[in-house]
């Protein structure tokens, strides 16, 4: 759970062992320039994607409307796509840059880092666009664009269509003009990638059926117990877990609970930094009658605050507490997991722990050889910070956690702990856009006023309050996984209770269908506080049960064929009757635990003039 509110923010690259001056790009950018006779450019949106559009405001003031650039976020393991539609104000020629980011190697030196972009499968809509994807052309240059290096396949990339691809950076631009008519859009639509040079030192990939893996399908459905052994000790963590939740939780169909723990509170002075009794014995009330109820449990490290802000102070504090839970638990089933630590922000980049983690990995591991251990970037756990992160390369019983609260104007509306701004907004719903629009509150940034405005106006498709929010980004998540063989667990989300209960069913929908197809667990924020699932022993809204835990829905594609939408790790177990109206008559014929959210049975025993009647149990 976050206490402050935050920025979505890119990724930082990473300075690459060499080369000097240069850096791995986390962003891809390019620039359109009308021409006078083409005047303004107007109505510029991504229709596609996640970008933030500009105008560039280093021209002089009245050749900015002439003028946008556009960045997004992108990653070196997959393409990331884009669309961008704009509408010129009169007939003329729009000049199109393929760049890549300005960062000064050293603020104010004036020398900025070469971070190269690989761009592909460029298409255009409202002009004409020759040689979009670069094949044409000589070794050296591509037909049609002036500048940029050509690149064939290599160790790192292959083209997405065809046998080339361009590569850019912000003082090696490719550029080229674009005709333009009047009030006609002109959409634009390009794949880029980060560049590599082939001697690049990436993380090693790991395959797909490790014991982080067998994990992973344990931990699909999760609940986090809020607003308890987080907080300060006689503060704000007053709500009370018993045996109850325990059983409502298994009941309702989740499998595990996340137990977010300040432990450093109960931590004594240096060297030992031993840890109280009072927080084993409470800790020990969790995860025994979680265990206890058939769920699964995740330990962790929460609001460590003294260590985001100053790792090198607290390191050794931090190994201290990790050393006591793991001597703690050591003999505990498989069921029980750690985590590190929770949203890692400040001083804590995701550069910093990477260390800090592969240490506290070793210690653990003297202990709990098999221990699954969970850990996560940094900026709040960010899905856009994974690829900084760098995982021990000997270890394939670890899961990264992320963390996705998007949008935040929806989820954290109301919420007094967040900012000012976002603590006045009311009556956002999920999805937009609203049916009546939002009267933007007084006194709130620019940058506000425009998500309100987009949020009014814009269709579901592309509002920032819909799945258009958190879709690409829980997307890379899943690439990022598959790419290197590292499960990926969404660990928070959730959606305050000051949202409308019809709007945050919605959500809760919205973000379980998308994990179900990435493929990803979660653990909503939270059981029963203040984004609670549970209240007076009922689901609240009711429609958050079908939201979380929809019911399955049959369907036949042949005889004997069933397939059914569901999600990975869930166990089905299909029946069978040759006639209705006789309960005695069904009976088992197959369980599945699904790998893929999928599920599909084939019955080699009804034959071509047969009949038979099918349902599924799901085994919460």
């Amino acid at each position: 759970m976050r206490l402050i509110v935050f920025l979505s923010l890119l990724c930082a690259s990473v300075t690459l062992p060499g080369w000097a001056q240069v850096k791995v790009a986390s962003q891809a950018r390019f620039d359109l320039s009308a021409d006078t006779a083409a005047g303004a450019l107007t109505q510029g949106e991504f229709i596609e994607g996640d970008g933030s559009l500009d105008r560039m405001n280093w021209r002089p003031a009245a050749e900015q409307p002439r003028t946008y650039t556009a960045n997004f976020g992108i990653t070196r393991f997959s393409w990331t796509t884009v669309a961008l539609r704009f509408v010129p104000e009169r007939t003329g020629f729009v000049t199109l840059s393929l760049m890549g980011p300005w960062e000064e190697a050293t603020p104010g030196s004036g020398t900025i880092y070469r971070q190269e972009i690989l761009w592909d499968a460029f298409s255009a809509e409202g002009t004409s666009l020759t040689n979009p994807g670069f094949e044409a052309g000589t070794a050296t240059s591509a037909t049609g664009w002036s500048g940029g290096t050509p690149q064939t396949a290599y160790v790192w990339a292959t083209p997405l269509e065809g046998s080339r691809m361009l590569r850019t950076w912000h003082n090696g631009a490719s550029t080229r003009t674009l005709r333009v008519t009047a009030g006609t859009p002109v959409t634009l639509r390009v794949s880029a990638r980060s560049y590599l040079p082939p001697d690049y030192q990436d993380m090693k990939p790991l395959g797909k059926n490790t014991p982080a893996h067998e994990t992973a399908r344990r931990f699909m459905r999760g609940a986090n117990l809020g607003n308890y052994l987080e907080a300060p000790p006689n503060t704000w963590g007053t709500i009370v877990y018993t045996k109850e939740d325990f059983r409502l939780m298994k009941q309702e169909g989740f499998d595990h609970v996340r137990l977010p723990i300040a432990w450093h509170y109960y931590a004594g002075a240096a060297p030992e930094h031993k840890l109280s009794t009072n927080i084993f014995q409470k800790v020990d009330f969790l995860v025994t009658n979680a265990l206890a109820a058939g769920l699964s449990a995740m330990i962790n490290i929460h609001h460590f605050d003294d260590f985001t802000s100053n790792p090198a102070a607290n390191t050794n504090k931090f190994y201290a507490i990790w050393r006591q839970i793991a001597a703690r638990y050591a003999s505990f089933p498989k069921e029980v997991v750690f985590e590190l630590l929770n949203e890692p922000m400040a001083a804590a980049t995701t550069p910093v722990l990477n260390p800090i983690y592969a240490e506290t990995i070793r210690q653990i591991r003297e202990t709990n050889p098999n221990r699954t251990i969970f850990l996560g970037p940094s900026q709040w756990n960010s899905i856009n910070e994974l690829p900084n992160l760098k995982l021990p390369e000997t270890e394939n019983n670890v899961i990264v956690t992320v963390h996705s609260y998007e949008p935040f104007n929806f989820t954290h509306q109301g919420a007094t702990w967040t900012s000012p701004e976002v603590a006045k907004l009311r009556g956002i719903v999920f999805p937009g856009p609203p049916s009546t629009p939002l009267t933007p509150p007084s006194g709130i940034s620019a940058g506000l006023s425009n998500w309100i405005a987009s949020y009014n106006t814009l269709p579901t498709e592309r509002n920032p309050s819909s799945a258009a929010a958190f879709h690409s980004r829980l997307k890379m998540a899943q690439e990022w996984s598959e790419y290197y063989g590292r499960p990926v667990h969404v660990g928070e989300f959730g959606a305050y209770e000051l949202a409308d209960p019809q709007s945050r069913a919605n959500f809760y929908g919205a973000m379980r269908e998308v994990m179900d197809e990435f493929g990803l667990g979660w653990a909503i924020w939270d059981w029963k506080a203040g984004f609670h699932y549970i209240k007076n022993g009922q689901p609240d809204p009711i429609q958050l049960r079908e939201a979380l835990f929809p019911k399955g829905k049959l369907r036949t594609s042949a005889r004997g064929k069933i397939e059914m939408n569901s999600a990975i790790g869930k166990t089905h177990v299909i029946h069978r009757s040759f006639a209705l109206g006789n309960p005695a008559g069904w009976r088992p014929v197959s369980t599945q635990t699904l790998s893929s959210p999928q599920l599909i049975f084939e019955d080699a025993e009804v034959s071509e003039s047969g009949k038979a009647f099918y349902r599924s149990e799901w085994i919460k």
